[in-house]
């Protein structure tokens, strides 16, 4: 069975599990959602995951074999020294079995540099490189998905014997026949990324094979309002959106700038992720339909062929000031997390109203610009590359609240760093604690869901929903690790996202 949302490991994960429920022994979904897990970057969850499904005990499934060297390897990426040392041996055997029991072309590949990393004698990579590439299918007749893989694989062989031409073209020509497969891409990218700085070859050759990179987009409201000619700016946006080589747009779509960008990075091909503070039907009633029939057309259009749909609060009083820039910021962190997800780098692009005037699109600017990554603003004078904003904008306090197991009374901060940084205190100074983190947020019920998130977690775990977690990424780039962490019922109809976060030496705690 094929899961959808083949970019968003999380969705993948999460519509797996859901097919689960119906199919409980179905070995091809548990393999793909535990793949779906370590893809995300979640690597206790998935181990966890693979050992209550049973999978270890699987043989002549190639696939699922693998995972258990793909897991260990994972295991090494995430240390140092001699531990990653043991990590690499274990994950070598793993794959090294995994290709005896199904001479797998996957698996073998995996041995081999795996063995590399583990610094096992040189024959023994020489031996596996060899054996593969005489098992490679040369068939025109297979799927562009496992055409990529052969051929991924084939140049795979080639970096591993430093033949750097012949690894280049192998790996042009499958991207070639799987262009879009930008997840197969990503990881490709980091296996050969680990090959060369293993070895300490240039890494430069790898660049014209990263994927797109995500954007957060935001624009004035207002431009049948201005003499803004908006032919000459949807051209502007398309070059910028071609240059950057986007692929993943998140961002809300009100009336104007937000459905410029929509509307072109649907014309490109790339996924758009829509963003809404409130409601749909709210949002619209607020922000697009004062604006003209042929506005709410264009929404209706855009968020007809959308991804995703987000919506940080159902029904709240909306237009928000405080609500909008919660609601960017969530939008900028999923941009980061994707980002991260594929090992690019993330970038904003802004319709920007010259002048001093504040706004909610300079808001969102200001954000941006502590993180560090790209912006590009779009104005009547042009295109321009900044990082940073000089007009004056409408700041709100964000409400963040923590609640830690075993006291009565949960804690307030206006900071989400703060808060975080308040957890990991707490968890240091108690044993077996529980402490869940999300945003006060209008006609939501915090402390009930917080109760719940306290109930799902780990003890030693600081768990944090979605909402709060996207407004972390945004604000706090890499000083924390973010890793999805499962659902947690409410009493609300839909479950709670939910992620742990960590300081970056420290690693998590999935759900109990």
């Amino acid at each position: 069975m094929t899961l959808i949302h083949p970019h968003d490991y999380i969705q993948s994960y999460e519509a797996g599990m859901a097919a689960l429920k119906h199919q409980p022994f179905d070995r091809e979904l548990q393999h793909k959602v535990v793949l779906a897990l370590a893809r995300a970057g979640a690597l206790d969850f998935a181990m966890s995951e693979y050992d209550r499904f049973g999978l270890a005990a699987v043989r002549g499934h190639e696939d699922i074999m693998a995972l258990n060297g793909r897991l260990s390897k994972d295991l090494y990426l995430r240390t140092s020294g001699k531990k990653a040392l043991k990590h690499a041996r274990d994950a070598a055997r793993k794959y090294e079995t995994a290709f005896q029991n199904t001479l797998g072309y996957y698996s073998g590949i995996n041995s081999a540099t795996m063995a590399l990393m583990a610094e096992m004698p040189a024959e023994r990579v020489t031996a596996r490189i060899e054996a593969i590439e005489a098992l490679l299918p040369v068939s025109q007749e297979v799927t562009p998905t496992d055409h990529y893989f052969t051929e991924a694989t084939r140049a795979e062989c080639f970096l591993l014997k430093e033949e750097f031409e012949k690894a280049t073209a192998a790996l042009h020509a499958a991207v070639d026949f799987d262009p879009l497969n930008y997840a197969a891409h990503a990881t490709t990218l980091k296996q050969f990324l680990m090959i060369c700085r293993k070895r300490g070859d240039s890494e430069d050759w790898l660049a014209d094979f990263k994927p797109p990179r995500p954007l957060h987009y935001a624009g004035h409201i207002r431009l049948d309002q201005t003499n803004i000619d908006q032919d000459a700016l949807e051209v502007s946006i398309a070059d910028a959106l071609q240059y950057e080589d986007v692929g993943f747009g998140f961002g809300a779509l009100a009336a104007g700038g937000d459905i410029l960008f929509a509307e072109n990075l649907l014309e490109q091909g790339a996924e758009l992720h829509v963003v809404l503070p409130c409601d749909q039907s709210a949002f619209k009633r607020e922000s697009v339909t004062p604006f003209g029939e042929k506005w709410e057309k264009r929404f209706e259009a855009c968020l007809s062929r959308a991804s995703s749909l987000r919506v940080m609060t159902p029904a709240p009083d909306w237009p928000n000031q405080a609500l909008n820039r919660l609601s960017g910021l969530s939008a900028m962190g999923y941009a980061v997390l994707r980002g991260q997800s594929l090992s690019v780098d993330p970038l904003q692009m802004l319709i920007l109203n010259e002048g001093s005037a504040p706004s909610y699109t300079a808001t969102h600017a200001q954000d941006w610009a502590g993180t560090g990554h790209a912006q590009f603003r779009m104005t009547l004078a042009g295109l321009h590359k900044a990082f940073s904003v000089s007009a004056p904008v409408i700041r709100s306090d964000l409400a963040c609240v923590l609640k830690i197991s075993g006291e009565n009374e949960s804690v307030q901060f206006e900071n989400v760093i703060a808060a975080v940084e308040a957890a990991l205190k707490a968890r240091a100074e108690r044993d077996a604690v529980k402490i869940a983190l999300h945003l006060k947020l209008p006609n939501e019920d915090t402390d009930s869901n917080l109760k719940q998130m306290l109930g799902a977690s780990s003890p030693q775990s600081i768990l944090a929903s979605e909402s709060f977690a996207s407004v972390l990424a945004a604000l706090a780039g890499p000083r924390y690790k973010i890793i999805y962490a499962g659902q947690v019922k409410t009493e609300a109809a839909e479950p709670l996202r939910c992620y742990t976060l960590q300081g970056v030496e420290v690693s998590p705690y999935p759900l109990a």
